[in-house]
């Protein structure tokens, strides 16, 4: 038998070896856990750091990177098999964007826009429209409940991540992009997220760590894992000297995917655990 046949059945081996620890893994994961807490006792940073101190010790530096890198994903793999556990066993589990949920999106009442915007969104929407001043004082009156949809004019998808910066961390969401004869598209948002079987696109913004390498890429798996394609992706600084301070980039995503299945329900639940801000800021039909 020639040496590449050799090694080749040797890695073969490991492999068979591997997936019955992962699967081990997996298993004693699930048993770990609580679903009356929540998720709540499930990320443990200082432990997961010890965990990987121990792995990586006496390494070489280039195996220390690969060795950390596969861990941590062992590791956040068995932390969403833990969150999906507690999602399927806690029926009364709400997430925060879950309590805002509702069947239908009433297309009667107050939409609130910038006065030089006024004309075109009665135009597409139908509906009664309140000029404002600026597009800051539209969305300060829509959380002052002074209507029940804000409305604005944006040149395309690609021209939202300044939109998605003034909302991410406000009790707001985004409804539905409609195309305008124009070729722009008008951003309609409420404190209603619109729950209907056509819509395929979710929005979330997050924060990922600039000090931790690899961050991105571990809530991309997480995203991935949920059956989650990423349509739109942006990395921003909303605010330089926080986001320093916090040692933080805010990320807005368009992914496609659902809004309710398990998988979805249980990536969230990890991310709103495990980051430091993660929110579900839309819900609305693919273009």
């Amino acid at each position: 038998m020639q040496e590449k046949e050799i090694l080749h059945q040797i890695i073969d081996s490991c492999d068979d070896a591997l997936r019955d620890v992962f699967l081990r893994r997996m298993e004693i994961a699930t048993r770990l856990t609580d679903p009356e807490q929540c998720g709540d006792d499930i990320y443990d940073l200082q432990r997961e750091q010890a965990v990987l101190d121990h792995v990586t010790a006496g390494l070489s530096p280039e195996l220390t990177i690969k060795a950390t890198s596969l861990w941590r994903s062992l590791m956040r793999m068995s932390r969403g098999k833990q969150y999906r556990y507690t999602v399927q066993h806690n029926p009364a589990l709400r997430l925060p964007h879950e309590l805002d949920l509702v069947d239908e999106l009433r297309r009667d009442g107050l939409v609130l826009c910038p006065s030089d915007m006024a004309r075109t969104v009665s135009a597409a929407l139908g509906m009664e429209v309140r000029p404002c001043h600026s597009i800051s004082a539209a969305i300060e009156a829509l959380l002052a409940d002074q209507g029940d949809f804000a409305a604005l004019v944006v040149n395309s998808f690609y021209d939202t991540e300044w939109l998605y910066s003034m909302i991410y961390d406000q009790p707001l969401y985004i409804n539905s992009f409609i195309p305008l004869p124009d070729g722009r598209m008008l951003a309609l948002f409420s404190k209603k997220l619109y729950n209907d079987d056509s819509n395929s696109i979710v929005s979330v913004a997050f924060a990922i760590r600039t000090d931790q390498h690899g961050d991105m890429s571990q809530t991309l798996a997480t995203l991935a894992e949920a059956k989650f394609n990423v349509e739109f992706l942006r990395v921003k600084t909303v605010d330089i000297e926080y986001d320093d301070q916090m040692l933080i980039n805010i990320v807005f995503a368009e992914l496609s995917g659902s809004l309710t299945a398990l998988d979805s329900r249980a990536a969230f639940l990890q991310l709103q655990k495990e980051l430091p801000f993660f929110r579900v800021i839309g819900y609305r039909v693919s273009y």
